[in-house]
């Protein structure tokens, strides 16, 4: 036995899975927990999005939603402005007004066909990216990548001989299909800090929780193997290989067979002895040596009456 097989037959698996089990369960939950801190104002403003969402859909413009709107908008460090229009485009309520400023009417236009942008004509300078309500949090407002989102907004302007003049920014909006009035928030998207090291090294420990738990399994079904006196480097690389798949076959494998009460080795369910060992694994006929089982009254090959020595009801 070398040094490596020593040290997998001396492992306890049953211990280091459970301490496998708690170490990686608080890990994940320290993680979870950090990447939910650092994200409780993005968390927040989602909440009170979806709260603004129902309440517009069921009730339209009232006193208590522009109250929500207004905390909203107070509360978030991503929203520039909150706007309501009515049908007619006319503002009746605004939450800030470093853009907005004093207009009374936004009518908000496609900017080029298929583009995703909008803009007001009467201010030309600034273009407004609709985004999907559930990106209030997901990718770019996560991840710092301002770079790449400058990239992405600089091709798909590259026509535009004055685009680097033009300000950028994210739109949101609700619609009331029954009063047409709409809801718009006007964003940017503030980075979350050290959120792509958060990702980075959740997911290292994902990957690192992952590869312990298929080694050590293979490693488990290697050593309960080679107690077993089977071909333990084959079913170990079969598990290894093919992981569930190759313990679900080497489970059935073993429950098809029998197992030596005295040497734990496997053994084939229609043998009388162990092969490994020579101890009586099943119960055979005194007569004629062929397997039995307990109750048998008379042996299924030779008919000779089976007495009470062997068990069982017999008379």
């Amino acid at each position: 036995m070398n040094s490596l097989e020593e040290f997998i037959h001396k492992l306890n698996f049953k211990k280091a899975a459970i301490a496998y089990v708690i170490i990686s369960g608080l890990l994940l939950l320290l993680c979870f927990s950090v990447i939910a801190y650092v994200s409780r104002d993005k968390i927040a403003t989602v909440m009170d999005y979806e709260r603004v969402s129902e309440r517009f859909a069921k009730e339209g413009v009232t006193d208590r939603l522009k109250t929500e709107l207004q905390k909203l908008a107070s509360d978030s460090k991503d929203i520039n402005n909150v706007v309501v229009l009515n049908k007619d485009n006319t503002v009746v309520f605004k939450a800030n007004q470093n853009l907005i400023g004093a207009r009374t009417k936004l009518k908000l236009m496609p900017y080029a066909a298929g583009s995703g942008y909008l803009q007001d004509r009467n201010y030309p300078d600034h273009l407004f990216k609709v985004v999907k309500a559930e990106n209030l949090i997901l990718n770019k407002d996560y991840i710092p990548n301002d770079l790449h989102l400058s990239q992405v907004v600089n091709d798909e302007l590259s026509y535009e001989t004055d685009f680097s003049t033009k300000e950028v920014y994210l739109l949101n909006y609700l619609i009331n299909r029954s009063t047409r009035s709409k809801v718009l928030l006007i964003r940017t998207a503030t980075p979350i800090p050290l959120a792509e090291k958060l990702l980075e090294t959740t997911g290292t420990l994902l990957g690192l929780m992952l590869a312990i738990y298929w080694i050590g399994l293979a490693l488990w079904v290697y050593q309960d193997a080679r107690r077993k006196k089977v071909n333990a480097s084959l079913w170990g690389l079969l598990t290894l290989i093919t992981n569930l798949a190759g313990l679900f076959v080497y489970l059935i494998y073993k429950q098809n067979n029998l197992i030596c009460f005295k040497c734990g080795a496997l053994q084939s369910k229609f043998s009388s002895f162990c092969s490994n060992c020579g101890t009586e694994i099943n119960e055979s006929c005194p007569h004629c040596q062929a397997m039995i089982s307990k109750g048998d009254i008379y042996c299924t090959r030779c008919g000779v009456k089976l007495g009470e020595i062997l068990g069982g009801n017999k008379k």
